[in-house]
């Protein structure tokens, strides 16, 4: 059951991630179906690097299900009891992502059918983590490494075995979590130059105002209430 479920999940997220950058390339005019198209045109030698270090990273983050998978799943009361918790975990991260890639780029759309100008959206989960979407990939990826954590002592496992698993599922979770921290400072010092220069005067009267408030009631990526 624990072993399904961890599957599920994994699989769930990619289809998840497909269905949105498929609609988001053809479903609505962000420019993201323009920068792939560019990114087709380069040779496809120059390609390969790019998709077998991104291979190599998403095989380290599903490698807690293999190392599951290796185990045969998790009998113990402990291990079925940490496997659970880490499901949870992971099904809370898929939805909240989901949710805010859909909140966003609904409120994106909005803005260029009203011709108006670009920024930041404050409503919806984004009211409590500016960069929710990043919150919750960094939440499905620590689950599903949470699910795995019991193959790391299951019977039968060479010691040199569980090192190795333990390095493969560590070196992806660090790898994402820097990615989203990356990102999130990043889009933090971009909102706060364009917070001081453009909203202000493509925005409304106040713009600028209304988004330190908002930036002093929410948190760049752990959420922040009230």
């Amino acid at each position: 059951m624990l072993l399904s479920a961890h599957a599920a999940l994994v699989c769930l997220y990619g289809l998840r991630l497909f269905a949105f950058l498929f609609w988001r390339q053809f479903g609505q005019d962000s420019g993201w179906g323009r920068r792939v198209a560019a990114l087709d045109k380069t040779p496809r030698l120059e390609r390969v690097p790019v998709i077998l270090s991104t291979s190599l990273f998403y095989a380290l983050l599903a490698s807690p299900l293999l190392f599951h998978v290796q185990s045969g799943g998790f009998r113990s009361a402990p291990s079925s009891a940490i496997a659970s918790a880490g499901c949870v975990v992971a099904a809370v991260g898929l939805v909240l992502e989901a949710v805010a890639d859909q909140q966003k780029s609904l409120f994106k759309i909005a803005l260029r059918t009203a011709g108006a100008a670009d920024r930041p959206f404050t409503g919806g989960v984004y009211a409590f983590s500016r960069h929710a979407n990043y919150l919750g990939e960094i939440v499905f990826w620590v689950g599903v490494t949470v699910v795995g954590l019991p193959a790391l002592l299951a019977p039968g496992v060479r010691w040199y075995a569980r090192i190795a698993r333990a390095f493969s599922m560590a070196l992806g979770l660090i790898g994402i979590v820097f990615i989203m921290t990356s990102a999130t400072k990043r889009l933090e010092g971009k909102q706060a130059t364009n917070a001081a220069t453009v909203w202000p005067v493509l925005g409304k009267d106040g713009e600028l105002d209304s988004y330190k408030k908002y930036v002093e009631r929410s948190g760049a990526l752990v959420p922040r209430f009230g």
